[in-house]
């Protein structure tokens, strides 16, 4: 017989009892309910998309996979050389939703919040970079500092590369990070100099050396 009127709460319930799938009760979307992976950090970084959303492409060079690797190499030189303790808000080929993104920084009482991406066009000879900031208050000045420090990285003809500035950007993840947070468009994968620097490995540390720079600094002032 069928009952009308079955309340949601009862449906879940029913289903968890069931054996439903664990991604149906998913937490950190919006809940506040995320968690830290390493108990706590000062810096959180976050490898920007992840699982079906491979983000920008260049042939077999996907955004999402480079960010993990830009990120765990950022991560390596900020506990090394700088002392201060990381966590990443994905070390798979997970992807975790934008705002619980901000709130794993949040779990973690994190300094900084940086979210790591690569910019892509239709046109494979733009390349620049760029900073963005989601709460004026408390972003601005940070996504500022990183952009600066962006300006380390050379572009192709071997000066520093080409900046578009600090623009504002409505991202969960900036939004619901509570810290100084920024969201950095390191570079453009679908310029062809830089794929040629990805696919040899260099552009990768380059920008990882760039961003600890910037994060680095920023927390010693």
């Amino acid at each position: 017989m069928r009952r009308v009127g079955t309340s949601v709460g009862t449906v879940l319930l029913v289903m968890l009892m069931l054996g439903a799938p664990a991604a149906l009760a998913k937490p950190g979307r919006g809940g506040g309910s995320a968690t830290c992976p390493t108990g706590s950090a000062a810096v959180v970084l976050d490898p920007g998309h992840g699982g079906g959303d491979t983000g920008a492409t260049n042939g077999d060079l996907l955004e999402k996979d480079l960010t993990l690797d830009i990120a765990n190499q950022t991560a390596a030189i900020l506990e090394n050389q700088y002392g201060l303790t990381v966590a990443l808000t994905r070390y798979d080929d997970s992807d975790p939703g934008n705002s619980e993104r901000g709130e794993i920084a949040n779990a973690c009482g994190a300094a900084v919040f940086v979210e790591i991406h690569l910019n892509g066009s239709a046109d494979p000879s733009v390349d620049f970079t760029q900073t963005f900031w989601g709460k004026k208050r408390k972003d601005l000045d940070f996504a500022t500092w990183m952009d600066g420090a962006m300006g380390n990285l050379t572009g192709e003809d071997g000066g520093p590369i080409a900046n578009n500035g600090v623009g504002q950007f409505a991202n969960g993840g900036l939004l619901a990070a509570t810290m100084p947070s920024t969201l950095v468009e390191a570079v453009f994968l679908t310029n062809t100099w830089e794929g040629e620097q990805f696919r040899a490995g260099t552009r990768q540390g380059e920008i990882a050396q760039a961003l600890a720079a910037g994060i680095g600094s920023w927390l010693s002032q």
